[in-house]
């Protein structure tokens, strides 16, 4: 019985005041370093790839059968240097057509000016002329824009890459005739791990 008073006093005694209370007028103990410069030495191998800063697939704009080829692979060309044409005949044979027509245009378009001059037509059938002319040298600026399409140029300054089509092939604007990039500037391609 002893022992059980002993353990029941024990446990009815008073805890003790924990002293855990935050002093803010108390010293706190730092570390301090002095920085200064240093090189670090470290290095990272990625795998990675060199590539062109620009790189096209040089395609027509029209379609048409291959008649002039000049791409020496791996060679260097300037902007605008002629790389293919397309055979251009039934356009060229048609702006002759145009230049025919605007030439008889302009001479009936004189004619009628004159005759507008002394009264001889009205303003109306005169305009009709004027009109004439001015729609062949639309049709004529047209039909040279598509002649221009069939003539493929280099559209900057590059190394020519492997050819892709030969000379007599029916291409279209899909077709890849060869690749350009441009070398002078290039630029790597790769992913650094975290």
């Amino acid at each position: 019985m002893a022992f059980a008073a002993t353990i029941l006093l024990a446990a009815c005694s008073e805890k003790p005041k924990s002293v855990d209370k935050f002093n803010p007028n108390a010293a706190v103990s730092v570390d301090i370093a002095i920085a200064e410069t240093q090189i670090i030495d470290k290095t990272i191998e990625v795998n990675g790839s060199v590539q062109a800063n620009d790189y096209i697939d040089v395609h027509p704009e029209t379609n048409g059968r291959v008649v002039f080829l000049q791409v020496p692979e791996g060679k260097v060309v300037t902007a605008g240097t002629v790389l293919a044409k397309l055979n251009d005949a039934d356009l060229q044979a048609q702006l002759e057509k145009i230049k025919v027509q605007l030439e008889l245009a302009n001479i009936n378009e004189q004619r009628n000016k004159q005759l507008l001059n002394v009264k001889g037509i009205n303003q109306s059938d005169y305009d009709i002329s004027l009109q004439q002319v001015k729609s062949f040298k639309a049709d004529m600026a047209y039909t040279q824009s598509l002649i221009d399409k069939t003539i493929v140029k280099a559209p900057f300054a590059g190394q020519l890459g492997l050819r892709q089509i030969s000379l007599g092939a029916y291409i279209n604007n899909a077709t890849t005739i060869v690749t350009l990039q441009k070398v002078d500037q290039l630029k790597v391609d790769f992913t650094l791990p975290e």
